[in-house]
């Protein structure tokens, strides 16, 4: 039997998850509900359970205030919540588990699947690093899990100097002359750190631009040079937009 909890403020979602969990779940065992974070954490230390379904939005505290407060303890976290673009990035980010509400039972399925292979590697390092990046103010001081042959690398945005295609996979280059290959496509490295300024500058290259030291002529669209020596050319049609990105980001004047 997995040893779980349910943690939900919201008493028709929690009779809704443990009903589905009662009729099609037979291998999980919920040991106890709770409306609040106070009492999620005590019936945690007390009941040592193996999963926790875990809303995020839990006033006047959050999930992430739970996990703080419990981290010593090995569980792994299947979050639940109401759509909110922030925190599915933040999930996203670490390489975590969660469902939208309202879910269905093929949401619930894979979730549960989802948390039986994550079981056998442990998560303890997603939630360390998605814990971390809440403390965080500045986006480039985060950790994102890249998906590597064999687990997950946990690395700062910040060392992130450029990631290049190839063929399925993304090389990624990072400061002090470091590079590993994430077992993703760039679109969706793309995707993973658009909203940390980077910046696809052809089809197989995508640059961090807190790291462009120089633009120069060159190529179609010109050349950047980033950290460390390192050059990408821009695609003639994509020049146009970058420059447009360095002007509003005041790396460039218009004047």
């Amino acid at each position: 039997m997995i040893r779980t909890i349910i943690i939900e403020n919201e008493k028709p979602h929690s009779d809704y998850l443990t009903a589905m969990l009662a009729k099609e779940f037979p291998e999980i065992e919920v040991m106890a509900i709770c409306d609040s974070v106070p009492e999620g954490i005590r019936q945690i230390h007390s009941l040592q359970p193996q999963l926790i379904f875990l809303d995020v939005e839990l006033p006047p505290y959050t999930g992430f205030d739970l996990l703080e407060k419990t981290s010593s303890l090995n569980y792994e976290v299947i979050f639940t919540t109401s759509y909110n673009q922030y925190a599915a990035k933040a999930f996203r980010f670490c390489a975590l588990d969660f469902i939208e509400k309202p879910f269905g039972l093929d949401e619930l399925k894979e979730a549960i699947s989802r948390y039986k292979n994550m079981a056998a590697t442990g998560s303890k390092k997603n939630i360390e690093a998605l814990l971390y990046n809440a403390r965080q103010k500045d986006k480039t001081f985060q950790k994102v899990g890249i998906p590597i042959l064999g687990g997950l690398d946990f690395i700062m945005v910040s060392e992130i100097i450029r990631c290049q295609s190839t063929n399925n996979y993304t090389d990624f280059y990072l400061t002090g002359r470091r590079k590993i290959t994430a077992t993703k496509t760039l679109k969706w490295v793309d995707d993973l750190l658009h909203d940390h300024h980077f910046f696809r500058a052809h089809d197989s290259h995508l640059i961090n631009l807190n790291h462009i030291k120089r633009y120069m002529k060159g190529g179609e669209g010109g050349v950047v040079e980033l950290s460390e020596g390192q050059e990408v050319d821009i695609s003639r049609r994509r020049k146009e937009e970058f420059l447009k990105i360095l002007s509003e980001l005041k790396m460039i004047s218009n004047k």
